[in-house]
């Protein structure tokens, strides 16, 4: 028999996990309310008025970069062909890079000023503040009244410029935000899952709370500044890695508004390799962590209603359910054996339940953003979700203990120091990564933790079968599956 506190203990932790895990369900729906019924809400889609190519203001296009030498080339090129009057486009190609992308970038830079096109490269010999540092120290001298900014891997569409602009005839919006497509969305299952964890974001809960009126986050790249509003919000700041969702912030709190344009979309290259997808999930964990210490005083204080406050702390915490879930999972295997031994909490546990309703919502979200890529066939839609959901779900699940080392560390550590996600221009299906420069070598040290939570999701279907007690099997199959299947990928070399 356990001690008598045990089981009080297992049951408290286990309601917190459902309690995580129900409040971001109900804040997902009430998003999903929002996004499916506009107009019954007063909602509509933002709208703006033509602007004659006389008329449009002078815009400076940034292109930060460090170490690009695959994608440099194409970045340039796409936001040198991009429809805007030339003596109102100014591009700075903001490289901090130490190999030989600097000759690239210079050598398209000599090509497209030989075309007619004002553009510079901006070139610092140190990394201090690393993007947020970049993007400080050129943005004074940039010319234009509006600042686009494209990271290395994106390939904006010639309109992105004339489709976001004529939205600033508004005085008061400060940020205009495009959504991020997928360049290689096909290329491997780890790609399609991350699409639909992208697109679960752009297409459905930033459109809610751009419908909604909410605050809403810049995505770092894909958006066009007003560059006052930039300087009115106080700069780029590099002590957090999320600089764009702290400098979005600060701007709304300010009372500056944000335009999201779900149909502008800035096509990007995904993250080909698990190694290269966790850079990328440390920076957006720790980095919304950091944002949330930094600027949670100043939020509670801004006056707003309170739905409105309650969706930008919904925002900034709803990455919570990931503890939420981790809780419940590491608390399967002894609540299995607790109930087996005893009937005492079958009711309350029956109670908690609740928190599966979140197994409703995600395939739901799920068959939403198919549909917004298949809007001519609903079963095209259907069939892709099938296929698609399940990697997702297992992908989701296995990354869970590095995104809770990642959220801690932002909340208790001010260091900052930027992890690349290395890019490597894959466009097909038919192309490499394995024989590039820029590939990550270091496995982190959670990644051995992973392999040790798959191995004790194995003893918890061992319980199961041997008590009987198949509640929790599916889930702990979906677990182990989860953790191995991010463990190897973690350890591909090619």
């Amino acid at each position: 028999m356990w001690p008598s506190f045990i089981p009080e203990l297992i049951v408290a932790f286990y309601a917190i996990g459902v309690i995580l895990i129900t409040v971001y369900t109900f804040g997902q729906f009430h998003l999903l309310y929002y996004f499916s019924t506009p107009k019954k809400n007063g909602r509509f889609h933002p709208s703006y008025s033509p602007m004659k190519d006389q008329d449009l203001p002078t815009v400076t296009v940034q292109l930060p970069m460090y170490n690009e030498r695959y994608v440099a080339s194409a970045v340039i090129d796409a936001c040198a062909r991009l429809d805007y009057p030339k003596d109102k486009l100014e591009i700075q190609v903001v490289d901090d890079s130490t190999d030989d992308t600097v000759q690239i970038v210079e050598e398209r830079v000599q090509h497209w000023t030989s075309q007619g096109i004002d553009i510079k490269a901006v070139h610092r010999e140190h990394r201090h503040g690393f993007k947020a540092g970049a993007l400080a120290d050129a943005t004074p001298d940039a010319k234009g009244e509006f600042i686009a900014i494209f990271d290395a891997d994106f390939r904006p569409n010639p309109s992105f410029l004339k489709r976001t602009i004529p939205y600033f005839q508004n005085e008061k919006v400060g940020i205009v935000q495009g959504r991020w497509g997928h360049i290689n969305r096909d290329y491997s299952v780890l790609t399609k899952s991350q699409s639909i964890f992208l697109d679960m974001f752009f297409v459905i809960e930033q459109q809610a709370r751009s419908l909604a009126k909410f605050f809403l986050r810049f995505n770092g790249s894909g958006g066009v500044w007003r560059k006052t509003t930039i300087e009115d919000a106080g700069g780029w700041s590099a002590d957090t890695l999320s600089e764009d969702l702290d400098l979005a912030f600060r701007a709304q709190l300010k009372d500056w508004e944000v335009i999201y344009d779900v149909d502008v979309e800035a096509p990007a290259e995904i993250p080909v390799t698990m190694l290269d997808f966790k850079a990328q999930q440390y920076r957006w964990t720790k980095g919304k962590a950091q944002v949330v210490r930094k600027l949670w005083s100043s939020i509670r204080q801004k006056g707003m209603s309170f739905n409105d406050k309650m969706h930008v702390y919904f925002d900034l915490f709803n990455f919570a359910i990931i503890p939420g879930i981790f809780l419940i999972a590491m608390l399967s295997l002894p609540l299995t054996i607790l109930l087996f031994q005893t009937d005492e909490f079958d009711k309350v546990l029956t109670y908690f339940s609740i928190a599966l309703i979140n197994i409703i919502l995600a395939p739901i979200y799920a068959y939403i953003v198919m549909l917004m890529y298949n809007k001519d066939s609903k079963w095209e839609a259907f069939k892709e979700t099938l296929v698609s959901f399940f990697p997702f779900t297992l992908m989701t699940l296995g990354m869970m203990a590095f995104q809770i080392t990642s959220m801690i560390e932002g909340f208790i550590s001010k260091k900052v120091f930027f992890h690349r996600t290395s890019k490597y221009n894959i466009t097909s299906n038919d192309d490499k990564w394995k024989d590039k420069v820029y590939r990550p070598s270091e496995v982190p040290l959670i990644t051995y933790v992973e392999g040790l939570l798959a191995l004790y999701f194995m003893a918890a279907i061992y319980v199961d079968f041997k008590f009987g007690g198949l509640f929790f099997l599916p889930f702990h199959l979906l677990l182990v599956s989860g953790f191995l299947y991010v463990f190897i990928l973690s350890f591909r070399k090619a």
